[in-house]
C-alpha cells in the first residue's frame, strides 16, 4: 500500500472535504493558477504535489516561494500576488502555522499580520491544523483533530491521488513527512514507504532542503526547482540535478553560522536564559535547541537580532514543554508559536517584562559577523 492511503471516510480528512477540495482543482482548466508553498521542506513538497495535480487538470500553473521572513499571507507577498494577476490561488501551509489572523499577537499589545491573500481570487488553502473561519474568503481543506496527525505534504498528496499516478510522487509525502516528524511518524504504511523512497537518501535530502530556507541567501526558490527536476530522494542526496550544489554551501553556511552563534555568552535570570546574536541566517532555531540540550531545566531564548532588518528573530525551547507552554500563555502569544519575530522595541519590552533589565536599543541591532 502506498504512503497514507487508508480506505477510512474520516483520514486523512472529512471525504466531503476532500471530494470538494477536488473538485477545487478540477475545475481550473485553462485558468492561470499560483501555488504558493511554505518556504520548510514539508511546504516545498506540497507545493510540487500541487503543481502536479494542477497541471494533471490542464491549469495554467506557475509557483511563487514566499522571500526571507515573509509567508503567503505577508502584505508584500499580497502585493506580489496581485502583480502576477492569477485567476486562483492554492496556500500550502505548514501543520504547525495558526491561522493568519492570530499568528502572534506579542507584547504590550503588538499587532497580528492581518493582510490575507488577494480578495476576490478563488484560493484553495490547504492547512493540516487550519480551523474553520480562520481563512476567510478562502475554501479550507484541514485535518485538525485527526489521529496520526498529517503534514501538509502528505494531505496534498492524498488530495491530489486521484488526478495523478500516486506511486512516483510518493517520495514527496514521504520527504514532507519526514521534515515535519521525523522518521519515525505513526503515519499508516510509512515503513514500508520510507524503505521505498530509501531512509538514508531521505534524510539527506531534508538536510539540505531544510538549510536553503535558513541560508543567509535565502535559496528556498533553488530548493524547489530541484524538488521539480528530481524523480526521486537519490537525485537529491547524490546531485543527480542541477542545484543541490548550491544547497550543499548552504548547509555548510549553517552549520558555520550555529556553531558560531552557540559560542554567545549566556544572560541569565530566573530559569530563563537569552542569548543574543546577530546573523543573517535563520540559526536561532537551532541555537536555542543546543542550549536547551545543555540546560534541560531552562527556557532558552535564542535572540537572532540580524536575521531581518529592524526585527528580532526569536526561538524558544525547553526540555520541559509544560514549563515553555505555560510562559508563552503569560507573553500572550499563541501556544504553538515557539519561533517568533517582534520589532526590535517590541522585543526590548519583552526581555525587560521577563526580567533582562538594562537592554537597549544598540543590543538588538544587526552588528555583522560576530556573536552577541
Amino acid at each position: 500500500m502506498l504512503l497514507g492511503h487508508l480506505q477510512d471516510p474520516h483520514w486523512p480528512a472529512p471525504e466531503a472535504a476532500l471530494t470538494e477540495a477536488r473538485r477545487f482543482l478540477a475545475e481550473l482548466k485553462d485558468r492561470r493558477v499560483v501555488v504558493v508553498p511554505h518556504p520548510g521542506v514539508e511546504g516545498l513538497t506540497a507545493g510540487v504535489l500541487a503543481l502536479r495535480a494542477l497541471q494533471a487538470a490542464g491549469a495554467r500553473v506557475t509557483a511563487r516561494v514566499p522571500d526571507k521572513g515573509e509567508h503567503a499571507f505577508s502584505p508584500a507577498m499580497r502585493e506580489r500576488l496581485g502583480l502576477v494577476a492569477p485567476e486562483a490561488l492554492v496556500v500550502l501551509e505548514p501543520a504547525n502555522r495558526p491561522p493568519p489572523r492570530s499568528s502572534g499577537r506579542g507584547p504590550q499589545g503588538a499587532s497580528p499580520d492581518t493582510a490575507g491573500l488577494p480578495h476576490g481570487i478563488p484560493s484553495l488553502v490547504v492547512a493540516p491544523q487550519g480551523t474553520p473561519g480562520g481563512y476567510p474568503g478562502s475554501l479550507l481543506l484541514s485535518a485538525q483533530g485527526q489521529e496520526p496527525a498529517l503534514n501538509c505534504s502528505l494531505l496534498t498528496y492524498l488530495l491530489a491521488s486521484p488526478s495523478v499516478v500516486p506511486g512516483p510522487l510518493e517520495w514527496l509525502a514521504v520527504l514532507g513527512t519526514v521534515a515535519a516528524h521525523g522518521a519515525d511518524a505513526p503515519i499508516p504504511f510509512m515503513k514500508d514507504a520510507l524503505r521505498r523512497a530509501g531512509r538514508t537518501a531521505v534524510t539527506e535530502a531534508v538536510s539540505l532542503l531544510n538549510a536553503a530556507r535558513r541560508s543567509s541567501r535565502f535559496a528556498a526558490p533553488i530548493a524547489l526547482e530541484v524538488l521539480l527536476r528530481a524523480g526521486s530522494a537519490t537525485d537529491i542526496a547524490r546531485g543527480n540535478v542541477p542545484g543541490v550544489d548550491a544547497l550543499h554551501d548552504c548547509r555548510l553556511e549553517v552549520q558555520r553560522e550555529t556553531a558560531r552563534c552557540a559560542k554567545t555568552p549566556p544572560r541569565t535570570t530566573n530559569n530563563i536564559v537569552l542569548l543574543l546574536f546577530s546573523s543573517e541566517a535563520q540559526v536561532h532555531p537551532q541555537v536555542a535547541v543546543r542550549w536547551a540540550q545543555r540546560l534541560p531545566d531552562h527556557i532558552v531564548i535564542a535572540a537572532n537580532t540580524g536575521y531581518l532588518p529592524g526585527k528580532v528573530d526569536f526561538a524558544l525551547r525547553s526540555r520541559v514543554p509544560r514549563v515553555l507552554e505555560a510562559l508563552l500563555a503569560t507573553l500572550n502569544f499563541d501556544p504553538g508559536a515557539s519561533d517568533l519575530s517582534l520589532p526590535q522595541a517590541d522585543f526590548l519590552r519583552l526581555a525587560a517584562s521577563l526580567g533582562f533589565k538594562g537592554l537597549r536599543g544598540t543590543d538588538v541591532e544587526r552588528r555583522g559577523a560576530f556573536p552577541g
